[in-house]
């Protein structure tokens, strides 16, 4: 990879990792909103999950927005991402609701973004490259 391409996973990482740690912090802003809304999808353990899904979303967006880990921490938010892209935004999309489309089509380009970010590395201005020098 020649020296500028290094900076292509670098400007993922900033979008994935500000999309996450906005998500996040908005569900801390309102946990139990989050909680009736993954029990009202089914969830047993709303309160449990609802935690886990915040506070991964903080943790591990973070770490993308840094390049930490980055081959490992995109796992837990690709998983996030697939459980709503299966549970909320298909389902809503196949049953024609407005905006569902367009909301489907974001969660797949996150998840086209975060498997980039494992295909490449973190790039450059990571926490990883300053662990090389």
């Amino acid at each position: 990879m020649n020296k500028i391409q290094n900076y292509g996973p670098l400007v993922i990482r900033i979008a994935v990792g500000a999309l996450f740690l906005t998500t996040g912090f908005s569900k801390l802003a309102n946990p139990d909103g989050v909680i009736a809304f993954l029990g009202g999808l089914g969830f047993g353990a709303a309160a449990f999950w609802a935690w886990l899904l915040l506070l991964s979303e903080i943790v591990f967006g973070l770490l993308i927005l840094l390049g930490g880990m980055t081959k490992l921490t995109v796992w837990p938010l690709v998983v996030i991402l697939l459980v709503a892209i299966f549970k909320i935004y298909f389902p809503s999309y196949l049953d024609g609701q407005n905006g569902a489309k367009t909301d489907l089509l974001f969660h797949i380009v996150a998840l086209a973004s975060l498997l980039s970010l494992f295909l490449t590395g973190a790039g450059a201005l990571s926490l990883e490259a300053l662990r090389k020098k």
